[in-house]
C-alpha cells in the first residue's frame, strides 16, 4: 500500500477557520439527522495544520493518507458494495494487522445536490462499542459468538470523488484528546432515557489542545484513513473528524463531493 503524502498544488502550511463542537451537556442527548440534534453546538476558532507537511502516522495521530486509485461508481449501490467494500477491508486489514474486517454504511455525500445531507460541520466520531457490537451483528450474525470478547477496532475510508477544493475534512491528533470530550449522543431520541449501555454516536466537546489537520488539494487517487473506537484503548485515543470551512478556497468552485465508508476491525 502506498502513502499518498505528496504536496499537491501550493496549499498553505494551515488554515484558520473553526470547528463546530457540542455543548458539553450534549452527553446523553440525541440526534435525528445532519443538523437537528437536542442540544446546542458551538464554533471554536481553529489552526488547521497541512498534514502533507507534518510528520504524521497511523499508529500515533490515529489517521494517514493513501494512494489507491478505483473506478467503482459510488453513485451504483450494488458496485461500490460488491467492488468498493473489499479494497477498502484490504487497507484497513494491513494497517491494523486485524483478523478480519467489515466494511459497511457507504455513503455519497455532496455536490451540487447536496447529497447524504451535505458535509457534516459537527466534530464527532461514529459509534461507541454498543453500536459496533451491535453492527457486527448485523453483518456477521454467525460469527457473534466467537467475536465476543474479542477486540474490535472502528475505522473509516474517506476520499473525494472528485478533486476536494472546499470543506475538506479535518481529523483532529488522537493524542491531543481526552476520553471527556467526547459525548454519548443516541442516534435517535431513545425511549425512557438514555442508558450507559445503549448504542450510541460520539460528539466531541471543545478542549483547546486538540491539535487538527487537514490534506489540502486530496484527489480521487487518495483515500484518508482514520481510526476511531478502539475497545482495546481505555483513553480513547481516537481521531475525531469534520468538515472544516477552507478560507482560501477559490470562489466558485465545485461543490465538495466524498464518499465515506466505515469498517469493523475484528482482532485475535
Amino acid at each position: 500500500m502506498e502513502s499518498a503524502a505528496t504536496v499537491v498544488g501550493t496549499a498553505p502550511a494551515y488554515i484558520d477557520t473553526f470547528v463546530r463542537y457540542s455543548e458539553r451537556a450534549a452527553d446523553g442527548g440525541w440526534i435525528e439527522k445532519n443538523g437537528s440534534y437536542s442540544f446546542a453546538m458551538e464554533d471554536h476558532d481553529a489552526r488547521v495544520r497541512n498534514a502533507r507537511l507534518a510528520d504524521t502516522a497511523f499508529d500515533t495521530h490515529g489517521f494517514t493518507l493513501v494512494r489507491h486509485a478505483t473506478d467503482v461508481d459510488f453513485a451504483d449501490k450494488e458496485d461500490f458494495e460488491k467492488r468498493y467494500y473489499p479494497e477498502v477491508c484490504r487497507i484497513v486489514k494491513e494497517l491494523t494487522g486485524a483478523s478480519h474486517v467489515y466494511a459497511f454504511m457507504g455513503i455519497l455525500r455532496g455536490g451540487e445536490d447536496a447529497k447524504g445531507g451535505g458535509p457534516a460541520l459537527s466534530a464527532h466520531v461514529d459509534f461507541n462499542e454498543p453500536a459496533l457490537r451491535q453492527w457486527l451483528g448485523r453483518l456477521v450474525p454467525e460469527r457473534m459468538e466467537e467475536f465476543a470478547g474479542k477486540r474490535i477496532m472502528n475505522v473509516n475510508v474517506w476520499r473525494g470523488t472528485i478533486p476536494v477544493e472546499n470543506m475538506p475534512l479535518a481529523v483532529c491528533d488522537a493524542r491531543s484528546v481526552e476520553k471527556s470530550d467526547f459525548l454519548r449522543v443516541s442516534l435517535g431520541k431513545p425511549e425512557g432515557g438514555f442508558r450507559d449501555d445503549m448504542p450510541a454516536g460520539l460528539n466531541m466537546a471543545f478542549n483547546p489542545r486538540h491539535a487538527w489537520y487537514y490534506y489540502p488539494d486530496m484527489q480521487p487517487d487518495e483515500a484518508l484513513v482514520f481510526r476511531l473506537f478502539d475497545s482495546a484503548n481505555s483513553d480513547w485515543k481516537m481521531a475525531g473528524h469534520t468538515a472544516v470551512v477552507d478560507p482560501t478556497s477559490q470562489p466558485g468552485s465545485p461543490q465538495r463531493q466524498s464518499f465515506e465508508v466505515r469498517t469493523i476491525a475484528v482482532f485475535g
